[in-house]
């Protein structure tokens, strides 16, 4: 178990130390993708807008007239939400497939395999700061920017964010070469967990469904974050007073990370090979 530990230590020393290249990757690849594009880039932001304002016109003007919090407009606060669940849901999406998608990156340049799901979460972040500029320009019109001591609770679910992301991207990435079919069964899941994330509504008690979708999101880690970007933004709540939450998206961390990294050690030398 020292050994594991140890091994996971290594992991997050070798993301530290290769961020700049896996920045400048990230942009290499990002525009690469989008070169024949006529828009280019612009797509990586415009790609979320239409996804959030999609969201607002159908649920916000057709089925859901107002937000689940009192005095908060109800685009106001899924756009904040959406801004969260895009974040975790694209980048573990993105991370899935980086290993298979960019081993030849590591063929051409010398640097650790574990880097490459860093390199796919890093591409998502201008289409997260896009939509978190329409949340803070929606707040701003709705008067409901205003800045405070819980804004730097930020610090601590952004980081928290990418610790996750990390570790289900290298658990997940390996887990989808040895198991081809893994990645389209996981997509049919994110389906499932846009619905039970806390990003269109507020899951809460009442008949059975909807008893089990609330337990759902409780122990749901994407939800943690949705819900805390909110709890930050617009209900100055601090992140201790959800302790039962808390502990549960910590103790998920450590299991996604030492079954992660004990695949990703083992099959490491043989991953080639399997692709």
């Amino acid at each position: 178990m020292i050994v594991l530990c140890k091994s996971i230590l290594r992991l997050v020393i070798e993301q530290i130390r290769h961020l700049g290249m896996a920045v400048r990757l990230a942009v290499y690849d990002t525009k690469a993708n989008n070169a024949h594009k006529y828009l280019g880039n612009l797509w990586e932001i415009l790609d979320p807008l239409f996804q959030v304002l999609t969201y607002a016109v159908i649920f916000g003007g057709g089925f859901r007239a107002s937000a689940p919090v009192n005095h908060v407009p109800y685009f106001v606060w899924m756009a904040v939400g959406f801004s969260a669940w895009y974040l975790v849901n694209q980048g573990f999406s993105d991370a899935i497939r980086s290993i298979q998608s960019q081993i030849y990156m590591v063929r051409n340049v010398k640097f650790p395999v574990s880097v490459l799901p860093t390199i796919r979460v890093l591409q998502v972040l201008p289409a997260v700061l896009s939509v978190s500029v329409v949340a803070a320009i929606s707040m701003i019109l709705s008067h409901q920017f205003h800045p405070s001591w819980y804004w730097l609770q930020f610090f601590y679910y952004f980081p928290a964010a990418l610790v996750m992301l990390f570790f289900l991207g290298i658990f997940s990435a390996t887990i989808n070469i040895l198991i081809p079919d893994y990645d389209l069964a996981i997509r049919q899941v994110l389906r499932l967990l846009f619905f039970v994330s806390g990003v269109l509504f507020e899951p809460s008690r009442g008949n059975v469904f909807n008893t089990l979708i609330f337990y759902i999101a409780k122990i749901n880690p994407f939800y943690y974050i949705v819900n805390g970007w909110r709890e930050t933004f617009l209900l100055d709540r601090w992140f201790w007073n959800s302790p039962l939450q808390m502990a549960m998206f910590w103790l998920e961390i450590p299991f996604f990370a030492v079954i992660g990294t004990h695949l990703y050690l083992k099959f490491k030398d043989q991953l080639i090979d399997f692709i």
